[in-house]
C-alpha cells in the first residue's frame, strides 16, 4: 500500500496545481479586431463588396515591433500595392512589403475566397 501512496499523492498534487487561468490574446487591446476596432470593421465591410472580392484578404503582423493590420490581394493578373495600418487606423506610409512584417495571420477572407494560404 505504501508503494502507491507516493504516486497517488504526486497525481492529485499534479491535477489541482494547473489551476492557471490564460487571458485571451489581445491585438491593440482587444480580443477581437474586426469586431471590435470600428475603422477595421468598415474597412472589411467595404473590401467585402468591392470589384474582385473574391481576391481581397485582410491580415494581422507585427512592423517594427507594433501590431498592424494590412490589405491584401492574391490576384494573379492584378498589380496591388501593400497597405498597412496601426491600431488607431492610420495609414503607415513607410515603404515596406509582406516580407517585412512579423507573424502574419489572415483574420478575414471572402466567403467565395480565391486565395490559398499555407497552414
Amino acid at each position: 500500500m505504501k508503494k502507491f501512496t507516493f504516486p497517488l499523492l504526486l497525481c492529485l498534487l499534479l491535477c489541482f496545481s494547473c489551476n492557471e487561468e490564460h487571458e485571451p490574446e489581445t491585438s491593440c487591446g482587444v480580443t477581437e479586431p474586426l469586431a471590435n476596432l470600428p475603422w477595421l470593421k468598415t474597412i472589411q465591410v467595404n473590401y467585402a463588396s468591392a470589384e474582385m472580392s473574391e481576391y481581397n484578404y485582410i491580415g494581422q503582423g507585427s512592423y517594427n515591433g507594433e501590431t498592424v493590420f494590412y490589405l491584401a490581394s492574391c490576384c494573379p493578373n492584378c498589380n496591388w500595392q501593400l497597405v498597412t495600418y496601426d491600431c488607431s487606423g492610420n495609414q503607415i506610409e513607410e515603404d515596406h512589403t509582406l516580407d517585412d512584417l512579423d507573424s502574419k495571420q489572415i483574420i478575414w477572407k471572402a466567403e467565395d475566397s480565391e486565395c490559398v494560404f499555407e497552414e
